[in-house]
């Protein structure tokens, strides 16, 4: 399917899908029109990725609600279906089976002006003792935030009701006083009892993630128990998307604190309301945030983040999801994080390059793309890398490299740490790029900008190491993606 017929499928879809639901919704119908009307201008933009998922159109920011029910994997996200730029936040919605191809939805949750709202901000998703889930988000609207619930009206999760008695939390709970810019909230269970955390900070300005049990079994309603984590960092005002969830026998914290995202690993103790880390690391070094879990009926433990693409005005779309990512956490106690292996699913013909010296810089002849996936060893010390979307007068769009124990992508460096052979593994795709560095040690997006004529890539390396590179014994692939040029 190429990426015009595929923007005209959606289309359809999300059209005849979203009629019915925005019939007797003026709200609903005017938010699902100007989506409707913004992607033709969104389909006609050369420079939008194509395998990252996005809206139909307009902005996207914090996956949302993201959870596996009944052979789906159910994507709810930050919408503003009025224009490319933050703002004006609603809940988008998309399904899939694969992870790769979506189903756009009707708009799942909008603001409901009659009840004061001005703004659906984050939050996630929970299963309740009926075994439907139920979606939880933060209402913007009232002199202080409230966290509110929707009830599905099917099983396919296509509309929901929000819950009568909502708020099912306000700040009144915290008999402290009032949490300041609380939010997000994220639900897991632990020991038969479903708990949530939000994010926030205290009015002294120090960051904290608030803990909450629910009292009744349809969720509805919730006691705090008080704050489960609090930083240190004196410049972390208060931390947004927070989530706590188990993972390979250890309990995993990530928070967004208006920064890099950065996550902690250590045992969790809800009697004494100890959260003990053992390691701490940040999650994306790039331009990548705002994350959130799902769990799927593999039992993979699946990360969702929103990658900004700085996209100029004027295009009829904004930012994207990052490819779900596979956590697990390495024998080092730091997460590795994967490209969901459906990804390969969209590899078409690979070219294989022999292993080279660089000397000097080595064009990869042949090879002219802006979307494809790139599988490269490089062994030595010092700096070496490609130089991708690279132009006719040999400007890149961005250069991914090692550099001693460094990753860089673009302006964006992680640490990856010393070895002689180093693997990376690019998802190119277009505006976007994503690497994974040595089997998951690292995971970096981030965002390029080239022309469209601006497709080659030069492998290089620079005294003082990069010896040479290679796609395995004496040889390195580029796998390109045919089935979703233009």
């Amino acid at each position: 399917m190429t990426r015009r017929n595929f923007a005209k499928a959606l289309a359809a879809t999300t059209a005849i899908r979203a009629s019915a639901a925005a019939e007797n919704d003026p709200a609903l119908k005017k938010a699902t029109q100007a989506v409707l009307d913004a992607i033709a201008a969104a389909e006609a933009d050369p420079d939008r990725p194509v395998y990252h998922f996005h809206p139909p159109a307009n902005w996207t920011n914090d996956p949302n609600g993201t959870i596996y029910y009944r052979g789906w994997h159910h994507l709810f996200y930050q919408l503003n279906p009025f224009a490319a730029r933050l703002g004006s936040q609603h809940w988008g919605h998309a399904r899939s089976r694969d992870l790769v191809n979506w189903e756009h939805l009707p708009i799942a949750i909008w603001p409901s002006q009659d009840k004061g709202e001005r703004a659906i901000f984050s939050g996630g998703a929970a299963i309740a003792a009926d075994g439907r889930p139920r979606l939880f988000y933060t209402s913007i609207g009232k002199p202080q935030p409230e966290q509110w619930m929707a009830v599905p009206k099917d099983d396919d999760l296509i509309a929901w009701d929000k819950y009568s008695g909502n708020p099912i939390l306000a700040q009144a709970a915290h008999a402290a006083g009032p949490i300041a810019q609380w939010r997000d909230p994220f639900l897991f269970r632990k020991d038969g009892a479903t708990l949530m955390v939000c994010g926030g900070g205290t009015a002294a300005g120090r960051a904290q993630v608030q803990l909450y049990r629910a009292v009744k079994p349809d969720l509805s309603e919730w006691k705090h128990l008080g704050a489960i984590f609090q930083t240190i960092d004196k410049d972390v005002r208060n931390f947004e998307c927070p989530n706590l969830f188990p993972l390979d026998g250890k309990w995993v914290l990530i928070v967004s604190p208006n920064r890099v995202c950065e996550y902690w690993i250590g045992d969790l103790d809800i009697s004494k309301m100890q959260f003990s880390p053992t390691a701490h690391g940040v999650l994306d070094a790039g331009d990548a945030y705002a994350s959130n879990i799902s769990v799927d009926d593999k039992g993979r433990t699946l990360l969702w983040l929103w990658g900004r693409t700085n996209t100029p005005q004027g295009k009829g779309w904004g930012s994207v999801i990052t490819l779900p990512r596979i956590l697990s956490i390495g024998a080092d106690g730091y997460l590795r994080q994967q490209p969901a292996e459906e990804f390969e699913t969209l590899r078409g013909a690979e070219r294989t390059f022999a292993a080279s010296g660089l000397e000097k810089p080595v064009p990869l002849e042949g090879v002219a793309t802006d979307c494809a996936e790139i599988e490269a060893e490089f062994s030595g010390f010092g700096t070496y890398g490609l130089e991708l979307r690279r132009s006719s007068e040999g400007k890149p769009g961005i250069v991914v490299s090692m550099q001693g124990p460094y990753l860089n992508v673009g302006s964006a460096r992680a640490f990856v740490g010393n070895a002689e052979r180093h693997r990376l593994r690019i998802f190119l795709d277009k505006r976007s790029i994503e690497v994974f560095a040595d089997d998951g040690v690292t995971a970096v997006y981030n965002w390029l900008d080239a022309g469209p004529k601006e497709l080659g890539i030069t492998a290089f390396g620079q005294p003082g190491g990069g010896r040479g590179f290679g796609g395995g014994p004496g040889a390195r692939r580029t796998a390109s993606l045919p089935g979703w040029s233009r």
